[in-house]
């Protein structure tokens, strides 16, 4: 007994209809504020990245001026007491204008400043507790933002130690003024109505971006100030000091203690949810009409398939199958269809054999085709000279999908040198009824050459003839990578020579101490090998091209480090350098390292080892200089004679970079100083300015 249908088409429509808007509703509502806080959180990162990049800015700007006077406290005609000289050389020293540079004795007295000619008269320094904590500290001071006393304006010092004799016997101060770093800020292109600002460490505006000349010198926002107190990034809600809403990101800097700050207006963030609920509104409203258009559509789709379903009966009845137009193009296209299917069904019977033939026969050559290859078939019938490629197949000789590409076209585009290797293969093939294998060049339209792989198999057609059918392969990445291998081989030779050579200089030198009653010669042997060991793998990371200058000491030094990255501190520009000058700095590091954790700062919990470098490209020649400087550790005492790793590290240094060290054994760690001409150790320069001594962290 059949069963009456319980849902008729318009109830389906209708539920078709609700099925699709409520979920459209619900996912856009939760997209749309999922979109909202998406956006909020990525602008609270962007805007964190931006104060953090910022501040690291901010650390280079003060950097660079410590590091030009760090090489001005170096200065030789210091020690000769030639002032006049040092007073033309800090002025050609590269410190950004309107900054200047004073000499100033532990005293007070001040015996000269780039900002007035030498030899005027100057009156004594009133920053007695700035001197007073350089002399005990015996480190770089940066001060805070203060009122000079000679000009009135606001001014930042930076005081270094000039070091005589292993005391302080004058203190170089760079007075500088806040308009560097309000050219920093306005370098940055801050949104007009957003608000940009340095903080000393008291919190004091430094510089900013609105209304500097009203608001430098003051102190900054107390809900600011106390969050930069707390944590050293972050943002929060605050108001500005003109009283406008923001919220304020800020980074404070470890190293100098000032932070940056950006304000962007509350207004401005909730804008983006108002955003939202606008199109939150809109979609629901579309989607309403939408609705109503639905419940119009329902009731003219249904009464044509009433029609249909009335013709369809027809038609399985064997009756004429007659009706009138449903006003429909689909619809009238299937009553037609239909008609036309009662007349077609004898016909489409007859067809069904001839059809199947056919079928099986191409999907005989398909699977042929798909055991020959993968990539871009073919198929030729040399007695007829078809040739029908895929797309593929064009592409591998560098033709569009669409151009034509006969048999004449593809004997042009072999290279004149592989031709007659190509002829003798498909003469072979169709000879002796063997696969074709055949790998040739093929000249592009580009003039640009390119390795075909290939394959086929003889086909014999039902009407007896011979054709060729198989599939083409571009493998001109895998010849490449064949010759890469073969020269990265010779290179790897080449390599492995000079490191034996290095282990063999290693040993000769150890033998040497183990002769002369060293009984950890053994020991320090394989410390060394094993070093030479991790500087290699370090070489095979960047396929012997080299390594930067910061990778080379992490490598050694990185055992030694704290879990707060405070024991070992290295700072100084990015410095890619030779393969030779990795393995002879990895060697002298390794040394260094090593005498630092048997005697040195390294065999304390307090001890440490601050590792600078910087480019001298004003020299003649330029050169690398690398510091080492141990403190902490116990009591340093100078050597009685010197020791093989000092040996090493200057046979090492001196015979292959032409480099020279010294080494300078003070009660409180041990300095070492090594210079290198920039052309023997490094890959690469990328100088800006050749004036300036460069430096980075």
């Amino acid at each position: 007994m059949p069963v009456s249908p319980r849902t008729s088409l318009r109830q389906l429509l209708w539920a078709l209809v609700f099925a699709l808007t409520l979920p459209a509703i619900l996912i856009a509502a939760a997209g749309l504020y999922s979109g909202y806080r998406a956006e909020q959180e990525t602008m609270d990162l962007r805007l964190q990245e931006t104060v953090r990049a910022m501040s690291l800015s901010l650390d280079r700007e003060i950097e660079k001026s410590e590091v030009v006077m760090r090489m001005l406290a170096l200065s030789p005609y210091i020690a000769d007491g030639n002032f006049s000289a040092f007073h033309r050389q800090a002025q050609e020293a590269g410190i950004p204008k309107p900054s200047w540079v004073s000499l100033v004795t532990p005293e007070g007295e001040v015996l000269l400043s780039t900002r007035v000619p030498y030899g005027s008269e100057l009156p004594d320094s009133v920053r007695q507790t700035s001197l007073l904590k350089v002399l005990e500290t015996r480190t770089t001071h940066l001060s805070d933002l203060f009122n000079g006393s000679i000009t009135g304006q606001p001014l930042i010092t930076l005081d270094v130690p000039v070091i005589l004799d292993e005391k302080v016997a004058y203190i170089l101060s760079a007075s500088i003024s806040p308009n560097i770093f309000q050219k920093l800020i306005a370098d940055q292109r801050i949104a007009s109505n957003w608000n940009a600002a340095v903080l000393d460490r008291s919190g004091r505006v430094v510089a900013r971006s609105r209304m500097p000349e009203r608001f430098v010198g003051q102190l900054g926002n107390p809900i600011i100030r106390d969050a930069i107190n707390s944590n050293p990034e972050g943002h929060v809600q605050s108001v500005t000091l003109e009283g406008v809403p923001v919220r304020a990101y800020f980074s404070k800097s470890a190293v100098y203690g000032w932070s940056f700050v950006i304000s962007v207006p509350s207004t401005e963030l909730s804008a983006s949810f108002k955003r939202s609920l606008f199109w939150l509104v809109i979609l629901a409203g579309c989607i309403l009409m939408g609705v109503a258009l639905a419940a119009v559509l329902s009731r003219l789709i249904a009464k044509p398939v009433d029609q249909l379903v009335a013709q369809a009966h027809a038609l399985g009845a064997g009756q004429e199958v007659l009706g009138a137009s449903t006003h429909v193009l689909e619809f009238d296209t299937i009553q037609k269809a239909l008609t036309d299917a009662a007349a077609n069904v004898r016909e489409q019977e007859r067809n069904r054999e001839e059809v199947l033939t056919r079928v099986a026969e191409s999907e005989a050559r398909l699977r042929l085709a798909l055991n020959a290859g993968h990539l871009g078939s073919w198929e030729y019938t040399p007695s007829t000279g078809i040739f029908v490629t895929s797309p593929q197949c064009r592409a591998n000789f560098g033709r569009g999908p669409d151009q034509p590409f006969s048999y004449d076209d593809l004997i042009a585009a072999i290279h004149p040198d592989d031709r007659a290797r190509q002829a003798e293969a498909v003469v072979r093939t169709l000879k002796n009824r063997v696969d074709l294998q055949v790998e040739y060049r093929a000249i592009w339209p580009d003039q640009s050459e390119h390795w075909i792989r290939i394959s086929g198999q003889v086909r014999v057609a039902p009407d007896g003839h011979l054709s060729l059918v198989g599939v083409s392969q571009d493998i001109t990445e895998q010849k490449l990578a064949d010759e890469r291998q073969g020269i990265m081989l010779h290179e790897l030779n080449h390599r492995v020579k000079n490191t034996l050579a290095t282990v063999q200089s290693v040993a000769s030198m150890t033998r040497r101490s183990a002769d002369q009653g060293d009984p950890a010669a053994w020991d320090a042997f394989l410390g060394r090998v094993q070093g030479l060991a991790k500087t290699h793998d370090l070489l095979t990371a960047t396929q012997w091209q080299g390594a930067l200058l910061k990778d080379v000491l992490k490598n050694e030094l990185e055992p030694y480090q704290d879990a707060l990255n405070q024991r070992i501190r290295l700072r100084g520009p990015e410095i890619n350098l030779q393969p030779s000058a990795v393995l002879a700095l990895g060697l002298a590091v390794h040394e260094l390292a090593t005498n630092a954790s048997k005697y040195g700062s390294l065999t304390s919990p307090e001890g440490k080892v601050h590792v600078m470098w910087a480019l001298a490209s004003a020299l003649n020649p330029p050169v690398l200089i690398v510091e080492w400087v141990e403190s902490g550790g116990p009591p340093v005492t100078p050597p009685q004679r010197q020791g093989f790793g000092t040996k090493l590290i200057q046979r090492g240094l001196a015979q292959q970079l032409g480099g020279e060290i010294k080494l300078n054994f003070h009660p409180d760690g041990v300095r070492c100083v090594i210079t290198f001409p920039i052309k023997n150790v490094m890959v690469e320069i990328d100088e800006t300015d050749e004036s300036v001594e460069r430096y980075a962290s």
